[in-house]
């Protein structure tokens, strides 16, 4: 098969959506030699800060002098992004080579189990992650959940050595439950007996509901602010991090964000577990200032100065524009925002109105998006005093807050990690 034919394939299985279930993929990994067991994998779930805690875990780890892999979700531009060793993606020519073998099987497994119906997108692209893994021969390999925990296609290995739980919010709650036990309790069934758990900032209704089923399955866990605890540092831009093992002090990331920090925290607790040991603290420090996530507060220009950022939900939003508060005095913001159907698009808007001096509402390539139209008759929008402007194509909107910023202003861009991928490909 061409490689044209190979991404083709690869789009005409995302028209397929997504499918929760196990059955499918443990028959593809069966199909491949089960890769999943030749892997000491992390597992890292939660509803938001899920991506930036699990780079900053592999590039951690890495920097201790393991190979660390590192399974990301979704992409922006490339499917390569999906796949990480040591900081580095995985080549285009050996993603295709894989994709093929991949391919091959998954079509030989849904001929014999046509009642399951067709492998997923996330289903081949997990599996694929997971052969190049255990290939490489990685040391470890931080795999970030697609959505939810129990029936998420990462959940295929019979034990992974440390669990993650970033944080919970309602989200999904037609896959995941109507309330915050519910999801604590499908994200939390990644944890096996006697699991080696770490809790991100959690609510208090969150974090017992999560305590008690760690209890139940006699896992060892950290609790963040109990166990191991974020400090601010020496100056504006240096924090610490408390654990049982070590006190690391003085350390810097070059990401923006109070929350990266939290998520920063989150990782060397987990990095400490998987280890079993202090880590060394001249690595991490020379570790963190390195570490870049896309469209996490990622600033692709100065003047004006433009914005990207992936926040998706209400919580997520309220973290973003906390963080920008301080960035932003004393300038205007123009906002340029796209959300999902199956996202809250009302409580993401007052927010996005409530720091914006004039905001346009798009659209995004996801099936899922909003349409522009929907989002700017929500009532939120309609009462609001704010200027907004709808424009269907995210160029468009894109062009339009241009021409109408100055170089002292701020265009900020958020809402939907698909309407920054769509930027990101055209600026590609």
């Amino acid at each position: 098969m061409s490689d044209t034919d190979l991404y083709k394939y690869l789009e005409d299985l995302d028209r397929l959506g997504m499918r929760p279930g196990l059955a499918r993929i443990n028959k593809l990994l069966k199909a491949l030699k089960n890769p999943q067991k030749r892997i000491k994998a992390i597992h890292v779930v939660g509803t938001n800060g899920k991506s930036s805690t699990a780079r900053m875990l592999a590039a951690i780890l890495s920097a201790q002098g393991l190979k660390a892999g590192a399974y990301l979700s979704p992409h922006l531009v490339s499917f390569t992004e999906r796949y990480i060793i040591n900081g580095r993606e995985i080549s285009d020519s050996r993603f295709e080579a894989l994709l093929e073998e991949v391919r091959e099987k998954a079509e030989e497994v849904n001929k014999r189990a046509r009642s399951s119906g067709p492998l997923t997108q996330f289903e081949i692209l997990t599996a694929l992650g997971i052969l190049y893994f255990a290939r490489q021969k990685v040391n470890v390999a931080v795999m970030e959940a697609g959505l939810g925990g129990r029936y998420d296609a990462t959940n295929v290995f019979a034990k992974t050595h440390v669990q993650v739980l970033t944080n919970i919010e309602l989200e999904h709650t037609d896959l995941l439950g109507k309330n915050v036990r519910s999801i604590v309790k499908e994200k939390m069934a990644v944890v096996p007996e006697k699991g080696n758990v770490v809790l991100g900032a959690l609510s208090d209704e969150a974090l017992k509901e999560a305590v008690k089923i760690c209890k139940r399955k006699k896992a060892r866990y950290k609790v963040f602010e109990e166990d191991y605890s974020l400090l601010k540092g020496r100056g504006e831009k240096r924090f610490d991090v408390w654990t049982a093992k070590g006190h690391y002090s003085d350390l810097k990331l070059s990401l923006l964000g109070q929350y990266q920090r939290t998520n920063c925290a989150v990782a060397i607790q987990a990095a400490e577990l998987f280890t079993r040991k202090p880590l060394d603290e001249k690595k991490l420090k020379r570790s963190l200032p390195r570490i870049m996530i896309p469209a996490r507060m990622e600033i692709i220009s100065e003047k004006p100065m433009v914005i990207l950022d992936g926040a998706h939900n209400p919580s997520s939003i309220a973290e973003l524009l906390k963080s920008l508060k301080q960035m932003t005095e004393g300038r205007r913001v123009i906002g340029v925002a796209s959300i999902l159907k199956d996202k809250d698009a009302s409580a993401m808007l007052e927010q996005l109105l409530d720091f914006c001096d004039i905001l346009f509402v798009t659209e995004n390539s996801n099936r899922r998006s909003m349409s522009a139209q929907k989002l700017s008759r929500l009532p939120v929008v309609e009462e609001s005093s704010v200027q907004t402007f709808v424009a269907r194509e995210s160029q468009s909107a894109l062009e339009s807050a241009f021409k109408l910023a100055s170089i002292r202003d701020v265009i900020l861009i958020t809402g939907s990690i698909y309407l920054l991928a769509d930027i990101k490909k055209r600026m590609a």
